[in-house]
């Protein structure tokens, strides 16, 4: 089979960088901006808030599967070094791979935005803590039925099935999607799940439009 080759990035580096920083030192509550940077990685940027949901901002996978039979080789042009979003006030990651919650993309990323807030499923702690090198009590937990309310976004843990629903001893989820709602708009960022059973319920009393744009794992719903 034919390889398709690495889709280029429309803006990357510098230039994008730039772009960001300029929609922050602009930015209104009348709108907002946002990028996909790959993969699962979704940059949002509102009334001078940047949340940044699930980066993977390197290629260690690359280099860890390199020569095996399962190799993952990206498909899409790497678009920034981490180190280059000096302007985030949020990040996630839904659950615990590497293409989630990448050492390669947060560590640094942490290391230049020291006042974010680094949201995850509270039943990750003790894993996202040791991955990261961060303190175990630093990050924000988020489970199902519950929400964080930061800089204006308001967001909710959802369940997500991958495969199936999966939860600790304390019944908390371990892998997770987010909905951020923010002036009039609401965000879907599902992470990795399968549709399953009762998910329009989980989102409806969110005041979900059953009218929605997705684009890989963000839907962005109906005003």
């Amino acid at each position: 089979m034919a390889s398709i080759g690495l889709i280029p990035a429309f803006c990357k580096g510098l230039e994008l960088q730039a772009q960001i920083h300029l929609s922050k030192k602009d930015s209104a509550a009348d709108h907002f901006d946002i990028w996909w940077l790959g993969q699962s990685g979704f940059l949002i940027q509102w009334n001078n808030t940047c949340i940044l949901f699930d980066p993977y901002l390197s290629d260690s996978l690359t280099k860890k599967y390199d020569g095996t039979k399962k190799p993952h080789v990206r498909i899409s042009e790497l678009v920034i070094n981490p180190e280059l979003l000096n302007c985030i006030d949020v990040v996630t990651s839904s659950h615990n791979h590497t293409d989630h919650l990448d050492a390669d993309t947060l560590i640094p990323l942490l290391r230049v935005n020291p006042e974010i807030a680094f949201i995850i499923p509270e039943a990750n702690r003790e894993f996202v803590s040791d991955r990261v090198k961060c303190s175990p009590n630093f990050p924000l937990g988020l489970n199902d039925g519950k929400y964080l309310e930061i800089k204006g976004f308001k967001i909710h843990g959802i369940p997500a099935a991958h495969n199936e629903i999966e939860r600790d001893d304390k019944s908390q989820c371990k892998f997770m999607g987010f909905v951020v709602q923010f002036g009039k708009w609401s965000i879907y960022h599902s992470g990795d799940t399968l549709w399953y059973d009762h998910i329009v319920e989980t989102l409806k009393p969110l005041h979900m439009s059953s009218h929605f744009y997705r684009s890989m794992e963000m839907i962005l719903l109906a005003e």
